[in-house]
């Protein structure tokens, strides 16, 4: 089957991300749109990596945008029963990195619209295509489209990424910090000559413990605000009083939080811990990612479009971000976030997607742009 090979051709193509090679991708669907006549863009981001975009031009301002990265992680150091650029099938799933985030979703978009021009329709609102570049590190493709491109016609925004086809309305907020402490070095021997950066960061550990219990809140769809202490690195050798200790925090917000107020709230908590006792280590913080949460009204007409396509009942809302946060950050545009992959199997070993689901992802892509795309809907 056509769709299922051309999957498994996009899955063969390693875009991990570092570096990306997007280019790859992008060169791919260039190949499909000329044997097809379809008019593309791609735009260089850095070298070996672009965005590709397509534009179903309509009779009327307005537009609709499917949007998917191009770029996967990297395979890890786990061992794969199927290497993760085969692209195998084993009865009804196909594996492979990026098989559910989400080049299934990213392939199911494209054959939409390329059904969509194959057929000469003539819709009234503009549909576009755009695979962005880097969406798993720091969102480069999506700032890239913005520097070119406006939002200001956008109706409706739709991210292809794994939702195990379930209608998803937001996303949580990504608030990426690190904290260092910077103290004095000593001999292991005397440690009272030096200012221990390690064992301070110890105390900010408990600083922030108490802060995620103050922040925690709860709201539906999006669930629970977390915060987690990722990763910390500090030390030179056993010997030796270190003076400089890192440490990673990875903040996960609901609406109404504000990422400007969480983090004047840690750098006061900071100032406080450190101005208490003598010969404290100073200290910094500094921000690695800022990604807003997103969230679509339930009665917006492109939800409760999505919702009588599926037959479903109910919204949902998903942990990840993705880039609407950098197109959509003020959640303006309504935005549905949808895709055949299974979320949980994201970034693990033995990725997969069910062939079914992708197969009916392109079907569910193609009507929803149609009936959007009316100026009336039957909804």
């Amino acid at each position: 089957m056509d769709a299922v090979r051309f999957l498994q051709e996009m899955i063969q193509i390693d875009s991990s991300n570092p570096p990306g090679n997007e280019d790859k991708v992008s060169k791919m669907l260039a190949e499909r749109c000329e044997s097809a006549g379809i008019p593309y863009k791609i735009t260089q981001v850095e070298p070996g990596r672009s965005n590709f975009e397509i534009r179903l031009k309509g009779e009327s301002d307005g537009k609709l945008i499917f949007c998917g990265h191009m770029d996967t992680v990297l395979p890890g150091e786990q061992p794969w029963t199927y290497s993760p650029f085969s692209g195998e099938i084993v009865g009804d799933k196909l594996y492979g990195r990026g098989a559910s985030d989400m080049k299934s979703g990213l392939a199911a978009m494209y054959l939409a619209v390329e059904s969509l021009f194959k057929e000469g329709r003539k819709l009234p609102k503009e549909i576009v295509f755009l695979a962005t570049a880097g969406e798993e590190v720091d969102s480069c493709g999506a700032r890239t489209y913005l520097e070119n491109e406006t939002m200001e016609n956008a109706e409706g925004l739709v991210i292809g990424e794994p939702t195990n086809e379930k209608v998803v309305i937001g996303h949580k907020g990504a608030l990426w910090i690190e904290i260092v402490t910077i103290g004095k070095t000593a001999h292991g021997s005397m440690p009272d000559k030096g200012t221990n950066a390690v064992e301070w960061m110890h105390k900010v550990i408990g600083m922030l413990d108490s802060l995620k219990k103050k922040w925690k809140i709860s709201a539906e769809p999006l669930g629970e605000s977390s915060l987690a202490v990722t990763k910390i690195n500090g030390g030179v050798q056993t010997n030796v009083i270190p003076d400089r200790c890192s440490m990673s925090v990875d903040i996960r917000s609901v609406p109404p939080q504000s990422h400007e107020q969480l983090l004047t709230e840690i750098k006061n908590n900071l100032n406080e811990l450190f101005s208490e006792e003598e010969g404290s280590p100073d200290f910094s913080v500094n921000l690695q990612l800022d990604r807003p949460a997103i969230l679509t009204d339930e009665s917006d007409k492109l939800i409760r479009l999505a919702l009588d396509l599926k037959k479903q009942d109910s919204l949902y809302g998903v942990s990840y971000y993705t880039d609407a946060a950098v197109l959509n950050p003020e959640s303006r545009i309504p935005t549905l976030i949808y895709g055949p992959g299974d979320e949980s199997l994201a970034h693990q070993p033995n990725e997969y997607v069910d062939i079914q689901a992708y197969l009916r992802s392109i079907d569910f892509y193609k009507e929803l742009a149609v009936k959007f795309s009316k100026e009336e809907s039957n909804i």
